[in-house]
């Protein structure tokens, strides 16, 4: 008996299709909806960018009838840490003296219900003395210290957040022997996840054990009770953390949903009391972390053939208010030569404060903010040389053996199928066909984008950690922290286990996401479950099957555990079909044998030891690929029609062709949104566009046909030769929509989105030129 059907690579229905299509999967808000026990909080938030707190008057909100609890700085309980977050803990549940950003909560309260709860915030009376807010992290940069923070338990009085460089190699002589040398300003705008659902908590306090169950979407719920213990002045064993069904995240949700569960939790153990409490869309715009606004100065230097001499960049990056995911100066130095060899390297990324909503993770980490440059200048580089943009990045890009600018070799075992993922995309264009440029006033062009992205968070210690444990009746519960964002974690990890054990698909059940039946494992987040979480699956199975192969061996049929196989949930001796016995009785023979039936997997990547020039190898594994765009301008509108987005990756081998599809289609759509409209407005620390009328995201009429081409160069440190998905497709959209506005147009722009006034600015610009 052998099993020739292997799951892996076989076109699975995710698990939670049929209940979010119908609307019968219960997200936080609905769990709410018929309970009677809940307050309801709202939260008051600063009306400024930066400004002292001179005094709080909550007398009016207190004596409204039917307010449990209204709280200040000073309620907090002795002993608790005003302040919560993922790294440091610098964001504070209640401003005290002074905000630094306009989602800084100056008071909260909880209601009987919701509209006793608004009404009680709105008599809430405060008084500041508005400060300078600073919008231009530039301008910051160059400034002293203390411009945001003053006493930040990392960053001191700095303004720089975060600094990270790479350093190989002789920058200057490599410039002096170039025979084009490009130098240019790129910007890229600050934008709002976007996700359907808004952030919420409910909070429970633990009558029993005196702790607090938290109940919110989240990527992370071991980092949650790491990331809220402090203010909560309880035990991270204390804090139990449950993920519901997450209406969307992005990247968004590995801290915001601790926004809301801070302001919850305390209100919940202020009170004794279960409190829900959910953001309006305007807060959640206002408040909640953002992807990180950058400016980018590259310069490039390269030889008449078109080969790439050497990289120096320097990099500001809007921080924002607040610290939360802080690697994104490590992402933009590490993916700022883009997937070329590049032998000579000076690059340098700092994040600075500014009073805006501070920067967290969003889908690619900083990859699209330093690929838009890189791809940018490529076709720049083209156009100098006058060769065909293809052509000058297939005698650029990594291939087996190649170093990337930071030094790192790029492993053939590993999977490097740029290559590949090009020239598909070059082949779907029709690149080499005669062009169709339009007539009119509607111009057409194409543009093409190369990318990478490396899989995991590129730092040690970073892991993964699961639960196997086969029940009598030989099904399989896979315990993990990991969260479904609706990138089909569920579907993959019953694919790999059953694969794995031998068993059933159907026969596999997936307990996730609960803080208190998984192990601390890191976020859903880096494009890492695939490989991390799905690698630490596989060695939890191969300990059980393990142990009920010798087990049969042993007891059952008397012959070495060599002669033994398990599949079709059965163990049998090789090659005698007829020797079968259902796994059921195994795993119950086992278990009377007093054998355990559960065993923890773990996996961890390669370790990473820095170097002080930043020259130290990151990521374990790189997924790679190529976007394709054409599209159409109209010159008398400026506005900008995607006509076909077309997606090549490698991603070593698909465990789910129809998820992994959905993945490349969703990072295209995003990436559009990116790229042409996408835009948050600041002035003095205010937003001005937080609502849907004004800031636009795609809708179906925006988004094309969207093509995707999956390419498997498989990774040997891969489950099954994997890689990861999630965030890659977003990369290189918008740098091959502006490079397909150059070949329709004749004009570089080097700032996104491309809107209708930016395009018209530009072609105005240019025509001014030629006069």
């Amino acid at each position: 008996m052998n099993r020739n059907n292997s799951l892996i690579g076989k076109r699975m229905v995710k698990p939670d299709t049929i209940a979010k299509v119908t609307g019968a999967a219960k997200f936080t808000a609905d769990l709410a909806v018929h309970r009677t026990d809940l307050l309801y909080a709202k939260a008051l938030f600063s009306p400024y960018g930066h400004a002292k707190i001179v005094s709080i008057d909550t007398s009016q909100a207190e004596a409204l009838d039917g307010v449990e609890a209204v709280m200040t700085a000073k309620d907090l309980p002795p002993g608790c840490v005003n302040g919560y977050g993922l790294d440091e803990y610098d964001k504070p549940v209640l401003a005290e003296n002074k905000v630094i950003y306009e989602g800084d909560a100056v008071a909260i309260l909880a209601a009987r219900d919701l509209a006793t709860a608004e009404k009680a915030i709105s008599l809430i009376q405060v008084e500041y003395e508005p400060l300078p807010a600073y919008d231009d992290p530039r301008e910051v940069f160059e400034m002293e210290a203390g411009a945001i923070h003053e006493k930040h338990p990392f960053s001191g009085d700095r303004n720089i957040s975060y600094s990270a460089k790479v350093l190989r190699g002789d920058v200057e002589a490599a410039f002096e022997k170039a025979d084009v040398i490009l130098d240019h300003y790129f910007e890229t705008p600050m934008v709002d996840h976007a996700y359907i659902e808004p952030d919420v908590c409910i909070a429970e306090p633990d009558l029993i054990q005196g702790g607090i169950t938290i109940y919110s979407p989240q990527h992370n719920v071991q980092g949650a009770k790491k990331s809220l213990c402090k203010v909560f002045g309880l035990p991270q064993s204390k804090i139990h953390v449950i993920s519901t069904i997450v209406g969307g995240a992005f990247g968004g949700k590995e801290d915001s949903t601790f926004d809301v569960s801070a302001i919850a939790g305390v209100l919940a153990l202020r009170t004794g009391r279960p409190v829900f409490y959910e953001e309006t869309r305007e807060e959640v715009f206002r408040t909640t972390g953002k992807r990180h606004a950058a400016f980018l100065h590259h310069r490039l230097a390269a030889d008449k053939t078109g080969k790439i001499l050497g990289i120096d960049v320097f990099n500001i990056i809007d921080k924002g208010a607040y610290q939360s995911v802080d690697a994104i100066p490590d992402r933009t130095v590490l993916y700022a030569g883009g997937p070329y060899k590049i032998p000579v390297s000076r690059a340098h990324g700092h994040s600075v404060y500014t009073n805006h909503p501070y920067g967290c993770a969003f889908r690619g980490l900083g990859a699209p903010q330093a690929h838009f440059a890189i791809e940018c200048q490529m076709d720049m580089l083209a156009h100098e040389l006058g060769m065909d943009p293809i052509e000058l990045r297939l005698k650029n890009i990594v291939r087996d053996g190649d170093r990337i600018h930071t030094g790192q070799v790029m492993l053939g075992e590993r999977g490097v199928g740029l290559e590949e993922c090009l020239l598909k995309v070059k082949e779907a264009l029709c690149w080499d066909a005669p062009r169709d440029r339009g007539t009119g006033v509607k111009k057409r062009g194409k543009g093409v984008a190369c990318f990478m992205y490396g899989i995991g968070t590129g730092s040690s210690p970073d892991g993964a950690h699961c639960i196997v444990q086969a029940q009598r009746d030989g099904s399989i519960n896979i315990g993990l922290s990991s969260n479904e964002l609706g990138q089909g974690l569920l579907v993959a990890m019953k694919q790999i286990a059953a694969e794995a054990m031998g068993v059933s698909y159907e026969k596999v059940y997936v307990d996730y996401s609960n803080s208190a039946t998984s192990l601390e494992a890191g976020a859903t987040v880096s494009s890492r479950t695939t490989a991390l979480m799905g690698n630490a699956v596989l060695a939890g199975c191969k300990t059980l099957r393990e142990r009920f192969i010798k087990y049969a061996a042993d007891e059952v049929f008397k012959v070495g555990t060599e002669s033994l196989a398990m599949a079709e949930d059965t163990v049998f001796v090789k090659g005698k079909p007829e020797t079968a016995i259902p796994l059921e009785k195994i795993v119950t023979g086992a278990y009377r044998a007093q054998i355990p039936l559960a065993a923890i997997g773990s996996w961890f990547p390669p370790r990473v030891h820095p170097n002080p020039k930043g020259t130290h190898d990151q990521m374990h594994a790189f997924t790679f690929g190529t976007c394709g765009v054409e599209l159409e301008v109209d010159t008398e509108t400026g506005e900008l029609t995607v006509l076909r987005c077309i997606l090549a990756c490698d991603v070593g081998k698909a465990i789910n062709p129809s998820t992994v599809e959905g993945q490349m289609e969703g990072g295209m759509a995003q990436g559009i949104g990116w790229g042409i409209m996408e835009e948050h407005f600041m002035s003095q620390g205010r937003m001005k566009n937080h609502t849907y009328h004004d800031f636009l995201i795609p809708t179906a009429v925006d988004v094309p046909n969207l093509e995707t081409i999956i390419v498997e160069h498989p990774n040997v440190l891969g489950p099954f030769g994997a890689k990861g998905i999630g965030e890659p497709p977003v990369v290189g959209i918008a740098p091959a929509i502006r490079n397909a506005f150059f070949d329709a147009t004749g004009v570089f722009i080097n700032t996104i989105p491309l809107t209708p006034v930016r395009v018209m600015e530009a072609l105005h610009k240019c025509d001014k030129g030629k006069e």
